[in-house]
């Protein structure tokens, strides 16, 4: 219905060609308003929440933890990076702040390097990890490519895919719990609160 053949019996081929010129007169009427500029690189409101949100994603999180002042000429060597299709949506960024991050070492294992980039693997429930590869701050954009394919390729062959249910009752049964910035709920009635739900403190 949607492509303007409703109730028509066509083969695979033919209605895969019907299909692909409806949705290009479909995005004709959505002209693209952005640039060809890569996208901004990503970054964490601390290391914390970065190891959780890779351990929930399954991803391996890239750290930065050079101090802030050398951090915007590795931006520029990451974000090409970052955007390479065979890197994009495989990985976590983040970049190391001193107000939020300076026990970030105390979290993580196998670290050796004093300041670098990182590739971490989170624990199985975001509250831990291990460094497996340690890059220098002044890594080229292909050096630090190269060591993330190879960091995910060992990651894809030993990361076993979590079924949501089962990680959270295993996560309850443990008895781990991530406090996160933001309270969690939701604000029904637009009062910039929270809402309470009844017989919950």
């Amino acid at each position: 219905m949607i492509f303007g053949r409703r109730g028509a019996a066509l083969s695979d081929k033919d209605l895969a060609k019907v299909s692909i010129t409806a949705l290009e007169r479909i995005a004709k009427k959505y002209p693209r308003k952005g640039t060809d500029q890569l996208p901004l690189t990503q970054n964490f409101h601390t290391f914390r929440q970065a190891l959780n949100v890779a351990s929930g994603d399954q991803r391996l999180l890239l750290f930065v933890t050079t101090k802030k002042s050398d951090q915007k000429a590795i931006r520029r060597n990451l974000t090409p990076v970052m955007a390479d299709p065979n890197v994009v949506g495989k990985f976590h960024l983040d970049f190391f702040s001193k107000s939020e991050d300076a026990d970030w070492r105390k979290a993580v294992s196998g670290t050796q390097m004093k300041e670098g980039i990182v590739i971490i693997q989170s624990s199985k429930f975001g509250t831990e990890g291990k460094v497996l590869k340690e890059l220098k701050a002044d890594s080229t954009p292909t050096e630090i490519r190269a060591a993330l394919l190879a960091a995910n390729a060992t990651f894809a062959k030993s990361e076993e895919r979590k079924s949501y249910g089962d990680h959270i009752s295993q996560g309850r049964r443990a008895r781990v719990h991530f406090e996160n910035e933001m309270e969690y709920g939701e604000d029904r009635d637009g009062d910039g609160k929270i809402d309470q739900r009844r017989g919950r403190r």
